[in-house]
């Protein structure tokens, strides 16, 4: 591997809806040869400490995240925290109302299938979590073992999606509530995977601009689904603007990504090890 590309800024754990546990997540970063590794895990900051002391045994710096959720009006808003602190009590009790939420959609999503006709149990899709948050991956799980779907790709195609047969939308916390709890835990906000704003050039680039009002540090221009003229707009927008970029490839493992792989941030590359310092140096600022 080019040693000046060995970091991926975007990555799950089994803490949200990924494959990996953080150790076997850290092992599989030392394996593909990556140097730095961000975790950063949907609305919940519990497997951090196992990654940290992963890294540490393992070689592989890692730097604590998390992705939130963010409400607008359509398209997906996700702004990734990176360097924050893991122990930050205003992160974790603002997360403790996310997951109430969450859980609330859950009980709906469960009401949904019932009403379906089909047989499952909340116990269930808690024994697939595994103790860690309930996320739509683990219906899907279950959904699986019983046969009721043939593919995971068919639950989020048809049943778990955005009006499909058993989604249920939750209430998320406004993009500049997201920004400024990241920021409180001396966290750089970067927004995640700009495409899934799903605006046209103009608008998105409004909505960015909006967001950078609110405070957001960058966005995250290299991005494992972007083509390369997605790339360069983004560099090219963020160096107009005056904000930083990061570079991920939002690995879950094959279950929820099966064509994602750890570390392919642009094509088979990480991303460039130049984009480190100056997310440290911004974080440093919110300390």
């Amino acid at each position: 591997m080019n040693l000046e590309r060995s970091i991926d800024l975007h990555s799950h754990t089994t803490a949200s809806d990924g494959d990996h546990s953080p150790t076997q997540l850290i092992a599989h970063a030392k394996a593909v040869g990556l140097t730095t590794l961000a975790v950063t895990d949907h609305d919940t900051m519990e497997g951090l400490s196992e990654a940290i002391q992963a890294g540490k045994a393992a070689g592989v710096e890692v730097v604590p995240g998390i992705e939130l959720s963010a409400e607008i009006d359509f398209g997906q808003c996700h702004i990734l925290g990176l360097f924050i602190d893991p122990s930050s009590e205003v992160m974790r009790s603002r997360l403790h109302d996310v997951i109430h939420n969450r859980n609330l959609r859950n009980e709906k999503i469960l009401a949904k299938m019932q009403a379906y006709g089909v047989s499952i149990t909340l116990a269930e899709v808690e024994a697939e979590a595994g103790g860690e948050v309930i996320a739509r991956p683990h219906f899907a799980k279950v959904l699986l073992a019983k046969g009721f779907i043939s593919t995971m790709q068919e639950a989020f195609d048809k049943h778990l999606t955005q009006g499909g047969t058993f989604y249920v939308d939750r209430a998320r916390l406004s993009p500049k509530e997201c920004i400024e709890l990241i920021h409180s835990a001396g966290g750089v906000a970067v927004l995640a995977h700009p495409n899934n704003l799903k605006r046209n050039e103009a608008e998105t680039e409004t909505k960015i601009r909006e967001l950078i009002d609110m405070g957001l540090d960058g966005i995250e221009a290299r991005y494992n689904l972007h083509s390369a003229s997605d790339s360069s707009r983004y560099l090219a927008l963020a160096e107009r603007w005056g904000i930083l970029t990061s570079g991920g490839s939002d690995f879950h493992g094959a279950t929820v990504k099966p064509h994602v792989y750890l570390g392919h941030v642009e094509g088979k590359y990480p991303a460039p090890n130049s984009l480190l310092e100056p997310l440290k140096a911004r974080s440093a600022r919110y300390r």
